[in-house]
């Protein structure tokens, strides 16, 4: 944004006792719906709002951190903030359609840049999740899925070896996991287990996902059942839920209320 198009914004008040971020941070949100900012339209520097408002970048960064929690703003390593898109619900937590799959029904782009791959030993806990003997190894795939070319979770999936075998011989770029499992061992989930925690990105993660070390991600668990009730797929995600919001559907078990 241009530096003549700062002028006339909302002032900051000193003696109230609004916080000063929180009275930036109001401006900031003014600003942004009274002139008309689109999605991805870049927002003045941090510098620039220090000068506008006569105060710290300390006050600046927490105002824009709130923005950024709250949704309405992203950050860009080296490139500053942006207007951020509205939240969409995201429902693949709930169902075992997939992350992938519950983005193209809703007639997104979505596509997913492999990693690594390869066969290793599993660690205690996804040997455990699946129901592995201790010579098993597991298939692993780690891919990083962007929607509309935005990187939105970095995922590491790990497969029952013995349950996909030539795993590694499949065109594995860009593709749904699910739909090359199902077309290839005739392998169909009918349920699942998932955990959701809170994170903060690394420096990799960050780097891979396009946001600052330290943002707030969600990391989500999952192992994955078959038709027989045998684990085949476990995996950990880390989401970045300020391009989406996840959903989750509750039904009340009458039972328990009687």
């Amino acid at each position: 944004m241009p530096d003549e198009g700062l002028a006339g914004l909302a002032a900051v008040e000193p003696d109230v006792r609004i916080p000063l971020w929180a009275q930036v941070k109001a401006a900031i949100t003014t600003m942004i719906a009274e002139r008309g900012l689109q999605p991805d339209d870049k927002l003045p520097s941090e510098t620039e709002f220090c000068d506008l408002y006569g105060v710290s970048r300390i006050v600046v960064r927490q105002a824009m951190s709130r923005l950024v929690n709250e949704g309405l703003i992203y950050r860009q390593q080296g490139r500053g903030a942006f207007v951020a898109a509205p939240s969409e619900d995201t429902d693949f937590v709930g169902r075992i359609i997939g992350f992938s799959g519950d983005l193209g029904v809703k007639n997104h782009k979505v596509t997913r840049k492999v990693l690594e791959v390869g066969y290793r030993t599993p660690s205690t806990r996804i040997r455990r999740l699946l129901d592995m003997e201790d010579h098993e190894e597991v298939a692993y795939l780690n891919r990083v899925m962007s929607v509309d070319g935005v990187p939105r979770i970095l995922v590491e999936s790990c497969l029952v070896a013995r349950k996909v075998p030539g795993f590694l011989d499949l065109c594995l770029e860009d593709r749904s996991l699910y739909a090359m499992l199902r077309e290839n061992y005739g392998i169909e989930f009918t349920g699942a287990e998932r955990w959701v925690e809170a994170a903060n990105a690394s420096e990799e993660e960050a780097r891979l996902l396009d946001v600052t070390p330290g943002t707030a991600l969600l990391r989500i668990e999952s192992r994955s059942s078959v038709k027989d009730g045998s684990h085949v797929e476990y995996f950990s995600a880390l989401y970045r839920a300020d391009q989406a919001r996840l959903h989750f559907a509750i039904k009340t078990d009458t039972g328990s209320f009687r």
